[in-house]
């Protein structure tokens, strides 16, 4: 999505921002200032009319069905029980009935190719990057954007850091292929060292054969508390506060891959939004 649609998004939501004085169980002791200078979009406050279509708006369920709301509360539940801020017209996410599922094996590679680049981006040199793509066998699974940083001889300190944090991505793949059991708490990283063993142990085939995914409903509800955890983090980062049982970028990597899971707006995986 263009930047600035990804803008008109969050400001149309921060439009209705007032709901959170009423109900919200934000409990500001339990936050701390944020050093982050980042400020509301300015300008025009779309409709939900002209978000639609660009990000997940309450006029794509307009009768939402038991099992969204059910989601939903659920999950706004969990959220205040970490005392962050909730917004009640954050709309439903969609419904099992609309998403087809992604095959094992099309999850598997992924993982496998989001893990390799976050093993170059930790390690830092082209060589690792080059020889766990070999070993996987996962040359033609890597995206234009994971390909180019592959071939790259010297990426920026930036791209390495940008790739590193595939690894919570990894985390949500392992976890919706039936590897590990829950998911960690929004503020603890991964487990890199398990997540490794784990698929350098099996090897392509047997990662992919061993798979187990989990239902959709299960990804459903994990894709519902991470929407609304990431729309709590990023309202705090707008307030200059921050939470200690939060953090923005374990909870941005993971809505990222969940997204991808529920095939969100049918983006290809360079191009996944995480819309608030």
């Amino acid at each position: 999505m263009p930047t600035h649609l990804r803008a008109a998004a969050r400001c149309l939501f921060l439009g209705l921002a007032a709901s959170l004085c009423a109900g919200c169980g934000l409990d500001v002791s339990s936050f701390t200032n944020s050093s982050s200078s980042s400020k509301p979009s300015e300008g025009k406050v779309l409709t939900e009319a002209d978000a639609q279509g660009h990000a997940r708006t309450n006029l794509d369920n307009p009768n939402p069905t038991e099992a969204q709301l059910a989601r939903k509360a659920k999950s706004t539940q969990a959220v205040q029980a970490l005392k962050l801020p909730v917004l009640d017209t954050l709309p439903v996410v969609e419904d099992a009935t609309q998403i087809t599922p992604r095959s094992k094996e099309e999850i598997a590679r992924r993982c496998l190719a989001a893990y390799v680049c976050a093993a170059k981006g930790e390690a830092g040199d082209y060589e690792t990057g080059r020889k766990l793509a070999d070993w996987f066998k996962i040359r033609d699974d890597f995206s234009p954007m994971e390909s180019d940083f592959m071939l790259h001889q010297n990426p920026s300190e930036q791209e390495k850091i940008d790739f590193t944090w595939r690894n919570e991505c990894v985390h949500v793949f392992l976890w919706s292929l039936g590897y590990i059991d829950e998911l960690k708490p929004p503020h603890e990283n991964a487990d890199v060292d398990a997540a490794s063993q784990i698929m350098r142990d099996a090897g392509t085939q047997a990662f992919i054969d061993k798979a187990s995914p989990r239902p959709l409903d299960e990804i459903l509800d994990a894709n519902d508390y991470y929407y609304r955890l990431h729309w709590a983090v990023v309202e705090l980062r707008l307030k200059g506060l921050q939470s200690p049982v939060a953090n923005e970028e374990i909870i941005a990597e993971r809505h990222r891959a969940l997204n991808w899971l529920i095939r969100y707006m049918n983006q290809e995986w360079d191009d996944v939004t995480t819309d608030t």
